[in-house]
């Protein structure tokens, strides 16, 4: 992450891999009170991470978008899986995120962490390697035992887990994984839509939830929760 940063604004950021940059967007509202990083591994789920970051914006935490594996390496499918690499790419990128801070280049602000499927159990074991700094996980699907029994046993930041109502398989294994944690820990199922599962309606509503979990745990967030409307359910 090089140059200056626009607060409030947009920031491309490229963190150096080995085989390649890592992409990402850092967007910090004027309103800022934290900030949550949302995680992917290969091509960007742009419709519902954007629902999601617009939300939490208004919320007024700041996020940031990072792709976890760099343009060259997504076409391969088993790099997605990597949960060790995964995870030492999203520890470097916090890292630099914390110095930023130090630097006083960027407020010093409480940090979540938020995936879906294959990323999850990358978030959830980085927030257990730097419980001192990570506040908060949610995790959208996948299956949070990949983080290994180590980092489950060892999380201390509040973890929300959503599955489908329909992913029995997915609600099994991450309700046996979360026999493990001594955190507040919640598994949501979400309920099936009757429109398309990649519609407006649904992202909005995971989003929702999302944002509401971050706001009601992230030090000095819950001074914005007007903005956002709790979740139905």
């Amino acid at each position: 992450m090089t140059g200056a940063l626009a607060f409030p604004g947009q920031t491309p950021i490229a963190l150096a891999a080995g085989h390649g940059s890592l992409q990402g967007l850092l967007t910090l509202p004027e309103r800022l009170a934290a900030l949550v990083v949302l995680t992917h591994a290969g091509p960007a789920p742009a419709a519902r991470d954007d629902a999601l970051a617009v939300i939490l914006q208004h919320a007024g935490i700041g996020t940031l978008t990072l792709d976890l594996l760099t343009p060259a390496e997504e076409r391969f499918a088993d790099l997605q899986h990597n949960v060790s690499l995964l995870a030492h790419r999203l520890l470097d990128g916090l890292a630099l995120l914390k110095q930023r801070m130090l630097l006083g280049e960027l407020p010093t602000l409480p940090i979540g962490l938020s995936a879906g499927g294959d990323c999850s159990p990358v978030v959830l074991r980085v927030a257990a390697l730097r419980d001192q700094d990570i506040y908060a996980v949610v995790c959208r699907g996948g299956l949070i035992d990949l983080a290994g029994v180590l980092y489950l046993r060892s999380l201390a930041s509040p973890l929300l887990v959503l599955v489908d109502e329909d992913d029995e398989l997915g609600t099994t294994s991450n309700r046996r994984a979360l026999r493990e944690l001594d955190c507040p820990h919640e598994l949501r199922t979400l309920a099936a839509q009757t429109d398309s599962p990649t519609s407006a309606a649904a992202f909005e509503l995971v989003a929702r939830a999302t944002a509401r979990w971050f706001i009601d745990r992230l030090p000095a967030a819950s001074q914005a929760t007007a903005a956002v409307t709790p979740a139905a359910g």
